[in-house]
Formats: C-alpha cells, sequence, structure tokens
C-alpha cells in the first residue's frame, strides 16, 4: 500500500492539533478567602473566649476581625497564627472572620468558649490544594 504525501500531511496535522490540546495549564489561581463563623449571642453573666487564626501552606491574610468589650476588633496584615482570649460581659456577641487569599493551602478562623454549663464553637475554613 502506498502512502501519498496528502495522507502523510493529514496524519501529522491530526497528530500536531492533538498534541497541543493536551497543553498543561501550570498556573492556578489564588482562592479568594473571606471568613466569617456563626455570630452567636450568650445569656451569661460573663465568658471566657478564645479566637483563633491559622493557616497552612502559601496562605496570606490581610485582616481578622473578632469581638471583645469594646465591639468589633479589626486587625490588618495580622501574625500568624493569632490566639486571643478575652472575657465578655457587656458585648454578648462573639464571632470572628478574616479576608485572605491562597492558590496551594488553607485559613481557618474560629472561637470556643465554655462555661460550667454551655458550651460554644464555631468556625470558618477556606482551602485549596493544587497537587
Amino acid at each position: 500500500m502506498k502512502l501519498s504525501f496528502k495522507s502523510i500531511w493529514a496524519v501529522a496535522l491530526i497528530l500536531l492539533v492533538s498534541l497541543s490540546a493536551c497543553k498543561k495549564d501550570d498556573k492556578v489561581n489564588a482562592l479568594s478567602c473571606n471568613l466569617e463563623t456563626a455570630a452567636t449571642e450568650f445569656s451569661e453573666e460573663s465568658i471566657f473566649v478564645t479566637y483563633k487564626l491559622e493557616s497552612t501552606g502559601d496562605a496570606k491574610v490581610t485582616s481578622f476581625f473578632y469581638y471583645d468589650e469594646t465591639g468589633k476588633v479589626e486587625v490588618q496584615n495580622p501574625t500568624l497564627p493569632t490566639e486571643i482570649q478575652v472575657t465578655l460581659t457587656y458585648q454578648k456577641t462573639m464571632q470572628a472572620g478574616a479576608k485572605g487569599n491562597t492558590t496551594n493551602g488553607s485559613i481557618k478562623a474560629s472561637f470556643k468558649a465554655t462555661t460550667p454549663n454551655s458550651s460554644y464553637e464555631s468556625s470558618d475554613f477556606c482551602s485549596q490544594s493544587n497537587s
């Protein structure tokens, strides 16, 4: 069987198009994270609250918020990891949150509070993996 020049050219063209369609895109866009735990009200006279901000991998956190006795506190470019402990009496809301991004990592904002009769806990998590 004799192959013509046109047949060889057609096979080469199909092979070239097929291989170029398999090109891998190595660039992964960063995932934007806007975390916010559930806003939780407590009824006790006072409560001890631990707020936490944690990250892994290449995560970058641009802001973190939590509540203390004065209300909502916002921290720009927080140090990671961060743990803040407060006692709430008049301010009855517990909540934490963060903004940031990651390409290959995670961000977690959380709080935990306990009394002899109650336990409160909430967290929000953002994660992306490119492996």
